[in-house]
């Protein structure tokens, strides 16, 4: 090898070594956890503001809604609350320890989202104010009792709001198929029953009874209606208003179980004329709800599809399909 050549390689050497030196030594920022309990450690979850309130408890490995009502939790809710706000980092230099700026931070207990934490004993892990700061796309932390405010990478606010919509499973019942009897269905046209026998289905009415054929779309919408009975919509409050509505509903199934136990889905269907609808789009608005067990709440909001797959002629129970 040259000289010139070997001089410039030990150059280029020198230089690389010299780069990743002072990368190694370069300043890091240090971050710390926002949060000081684990995910192991919570058992309760309080988030709250002046307006709305939503508490989640663990009972062993079950979370439950307890309030403002009973209920399962959203899975997904749940989840990125534990994944993406329990564990989220802060920088240790704080945006600000000025208390006139908590206003603008969101982080005053007037406009902030409370958290509070809670262990197995009741213990008090975790007491912080979460808010949205004005003209900034950031989300804020002020721990309970301190005047420092940090600044979070990413937004969490969504996952601490106590929104019942957003806590709320969306999922009414947990039927299945291997252990439902029968499906009574009254509707104003007709009223039918479906008996399950081993891994066919048995239609009668009035006027005939016949197997439905293993390939047949009606049943198999029905079965796939009643094991994934969910919905985001509900109605919590003012119910008394729908009360006469329901003593003539337009649709109503009883789900006799094996165990000998039923469950009765009470539907009512409101079509509502959109004025100066466009001639291509939906020309009416279609509000279907459900009462289950003769209970009037929470009313339950459906599609207009998932009435009419129970409202079906004989006929569409005869269909096969590919």
């Amino acid at each position: 090898m040259k000289k010139a050549h070997l001089i410039i390689l030990i150059a280029l050497t020198l230089l690389t070594v010299l780069y990743f030196v002072a990368r190694s030594k370069a300043p890091v920022e240090k971050e710390n956890r926002f949060f000081s309990a684990d995910s192991a450690q919570v058992y309760k979850l309080e988030f709250s503001t002046p307006e709305d309130t939503v508490i989640i408890v663990r009972d062993k490995s079950e979370w439950r809604m307890t309030y403002p009502l009973e209920w399962a939790v959203s899975e997904d809710q749940l989840g990125n609350f534990f994944r993406q706000a329990l564990p989220i980092k802060t920088s240790l230099t704080p945006m600000s320890e000025d208390p006139s700026l908590q206003s603008m931070y969101k982080v005053e207990e007037k406009s902030a989202v409370r958290v509070k934490i809670y262990g197995k004993s009741g213990r008090l892990l975790d007491h912080v104010f979460i808010g949205n700061g004005s003209n900034t796309s950031y989300d804020y932390g002020r721990k309970d009792g301190d005047k420092k405010i940090y600044q979070f990478k990413i937004n969490i606010t969504n996952f601490v709001r106590p929104d019942v919509y957003l806590w709320r499973s969306p999922n009414i019942t947990n039927l299945k198929r291997a252990d439902i009897d029968r499906i009574d269905v009254t509707y104003t046209l007709n009223a039918y029953t479906l008996t399950l026998v081993g891994d066919s289905i048995r239609y009668t009415d009035k006027r005939e009874s016949f197997m439905i054929p293993e390939y047949n779309r009606a049943q198999d919408k029905i079965i796939n209606a009643l094991e994934h009975l969910m919905t985001w919509q509900f109605v919590d409050s003012n119910t008394e208003q729908y009360a006469q509505a329901f003593r003539k509903p337009d649709c109503k199934i009883v789900v006799h179980l094996k165990n000998g136990k039923a469950k009765t889905f009470t539907l009512i269907r409101k079509d509502t004329p959109i004025t100066d609808a466009p001639p291509n789009s939906p020309q009416q608005s279609v509000l279907v709800l459900m009462m289950i067990d003769d209970k009037m709440t929470p009313l339950y909001q459906m599609t207009g599809d998932f009435i009419n797959r129970f409202t079906r002629a004989s006929q569409h129970f005869k269909v096969i399909y590919d």
